[in-house]
This record gives structure tokens, sequence and C-alpha cells, in this order.
């Protein structure tokens, strides 16, 4: 019999998991990776995996969703620290830069897209990718209308529409960074550029008195 945990035992347990599939993911991809060689990372027996996740596919969703929550908590420390959204904005870019660069092969972001992409016709994968589409250009458009409301945003276009092309752009780039490689690509040039056409279409009024046309 498995001996009893506490709610906090079961919830780092749980973090354990998904930390160790993180990196088998982040490693391999998501279609190479096999249930036994989460366990094995983890170094749990099949019977405790048992006891949270039933297959590969409920790891992998319960990691984005981790994931998810890690990125709103960034999110949240970024919007207190800094002096403009435009300053989040240009972070947000200038980490993702940095993220590649640290793992030039796109960590998880490869896994992302296989889940996806290659299973876009299974009708429940779908329906999660449409979720997580409309969440986050729901998140970047409420980012925009932030800085709108603070007066530091006059843009020409409506948040929501400029939040759907920032997002086309950006998977753009990403992708062939992942397929093509990052120097080929010149992911920096590229994410650069999408920073200035933003900062086209939102007119922010700090641009003259904080000038970060370049992400760092």
């Amino acid at each position: 019999m498995s001996p009893k945990l506490s709610s906090s035992q079961k919830e780092l347990r749980n973090l354990q998991i998904l930390d160790a599939a993180k990196r088998v993911f982040a490693e391999k991809g998501y279609g190479a990776v096999t249930l036994k060689d989460i366990i094995a990372e983890t170094g749990m027996s099949r019977g405790w995996i048992y006891l949270y996740y039933q297959t590969k596919d409920e790891i992998f969703e319960a990691l984005l969703e981790h994931q998810d929550l890690e990125y709103n908590r960034y999110l949240e420390q970024l919007m207190e620290s800094s002096s403009s959204i435009w300053e989040v904005i240009t972070t947000l870019y200038s980490q993702q830069l940095q993220d590649l660069q640290q793992s030039p092969h796109g960590g998880l972001i490869p896994a992302f897209y296989e889940y996806f992409l290659i299973g876009w016709r299974d009708e429940t994968r779908r329906g999660l990718l449409l979720n997580r589409y409309e969440r986050g250009i729901t998140q970047f458009a409420g980012l925009l209308q932030t800085g709108i409301d603070r007066g530091e945003f006059f843009p020409i276009m409506d948040v929501s529409e400029i939040s759907r092309l920032a997002a086309s752009y950006q998977e753009g780039i990403m992708t062939h960074t992942i397929t093509v490689g990052q120097e080929k690509v010149n992911t920096r040039m590229q994410l650069e550029a999408l920073v200035h056409y933003l900062q086209n279409l939102l007119k922010p009024v700090l641009i003259s008195e904080h000038p970060r046309e370049e992400i760092e």
C-alpha cells in the first residue's frame, strides 16, 4: 500500500513529475518520448506516476498548464517592476531571445508544435489549441489595453488585431528558428523588427524618453 501524502507532498511530487517530463520533452521533442522515458527520468515507480497521470498526453497537457501559470506569475512580477507597459513588451521579447540562445533547439517549443500541429486533426487537441490561442491573444491584448488606459499607447489598430498580428509574426520567427537555425534566420534581427513594427502600431509616448527599439 502506498503511504499517504499530505497535500503539500502531493503537490511537490507532481512538480517533480512535471520537471522530469519537461527535461525529457525538451531533449527529445514530443513524438519520440514514451511514458517509460518520463518514469525513468523521475526515478519513481510506475505505480506512483499512475496515481497522477495515465498517459503521456495527460502529462504534457499538465506541463503546458504549469508553464502557463509560471509565465503568468512572471508577467505579473514584470509589470510591477517595469516603468511602462512598453518596457514590459520589450523585456518579454528580450527574454524570449535569451531563452532561445540558452536552448538553441527551442526547449519545449518543438514538442509543443509536434503535439498540436501533427495532431491538429484530433478534435480534443484542436480544441485545446484553439483555447490556448484565444487565451494568448486575449492576454496580450489586455496588456496593450493597460498601456492605453495608462495613456502610454495610441494605437492605429484595434488591440485584438495587433495581438493577432504579433502572435503570427512571433510564431513564424519561432518555427523558422527551430527548423532552420538562429544564424540563418537571424532571430535577433527578426525579433527586433517585430518590436519596431509594434512600436509603429502602438505609438508609445515613452519612446522618445526611453528608446528601446532593439531588444537586449
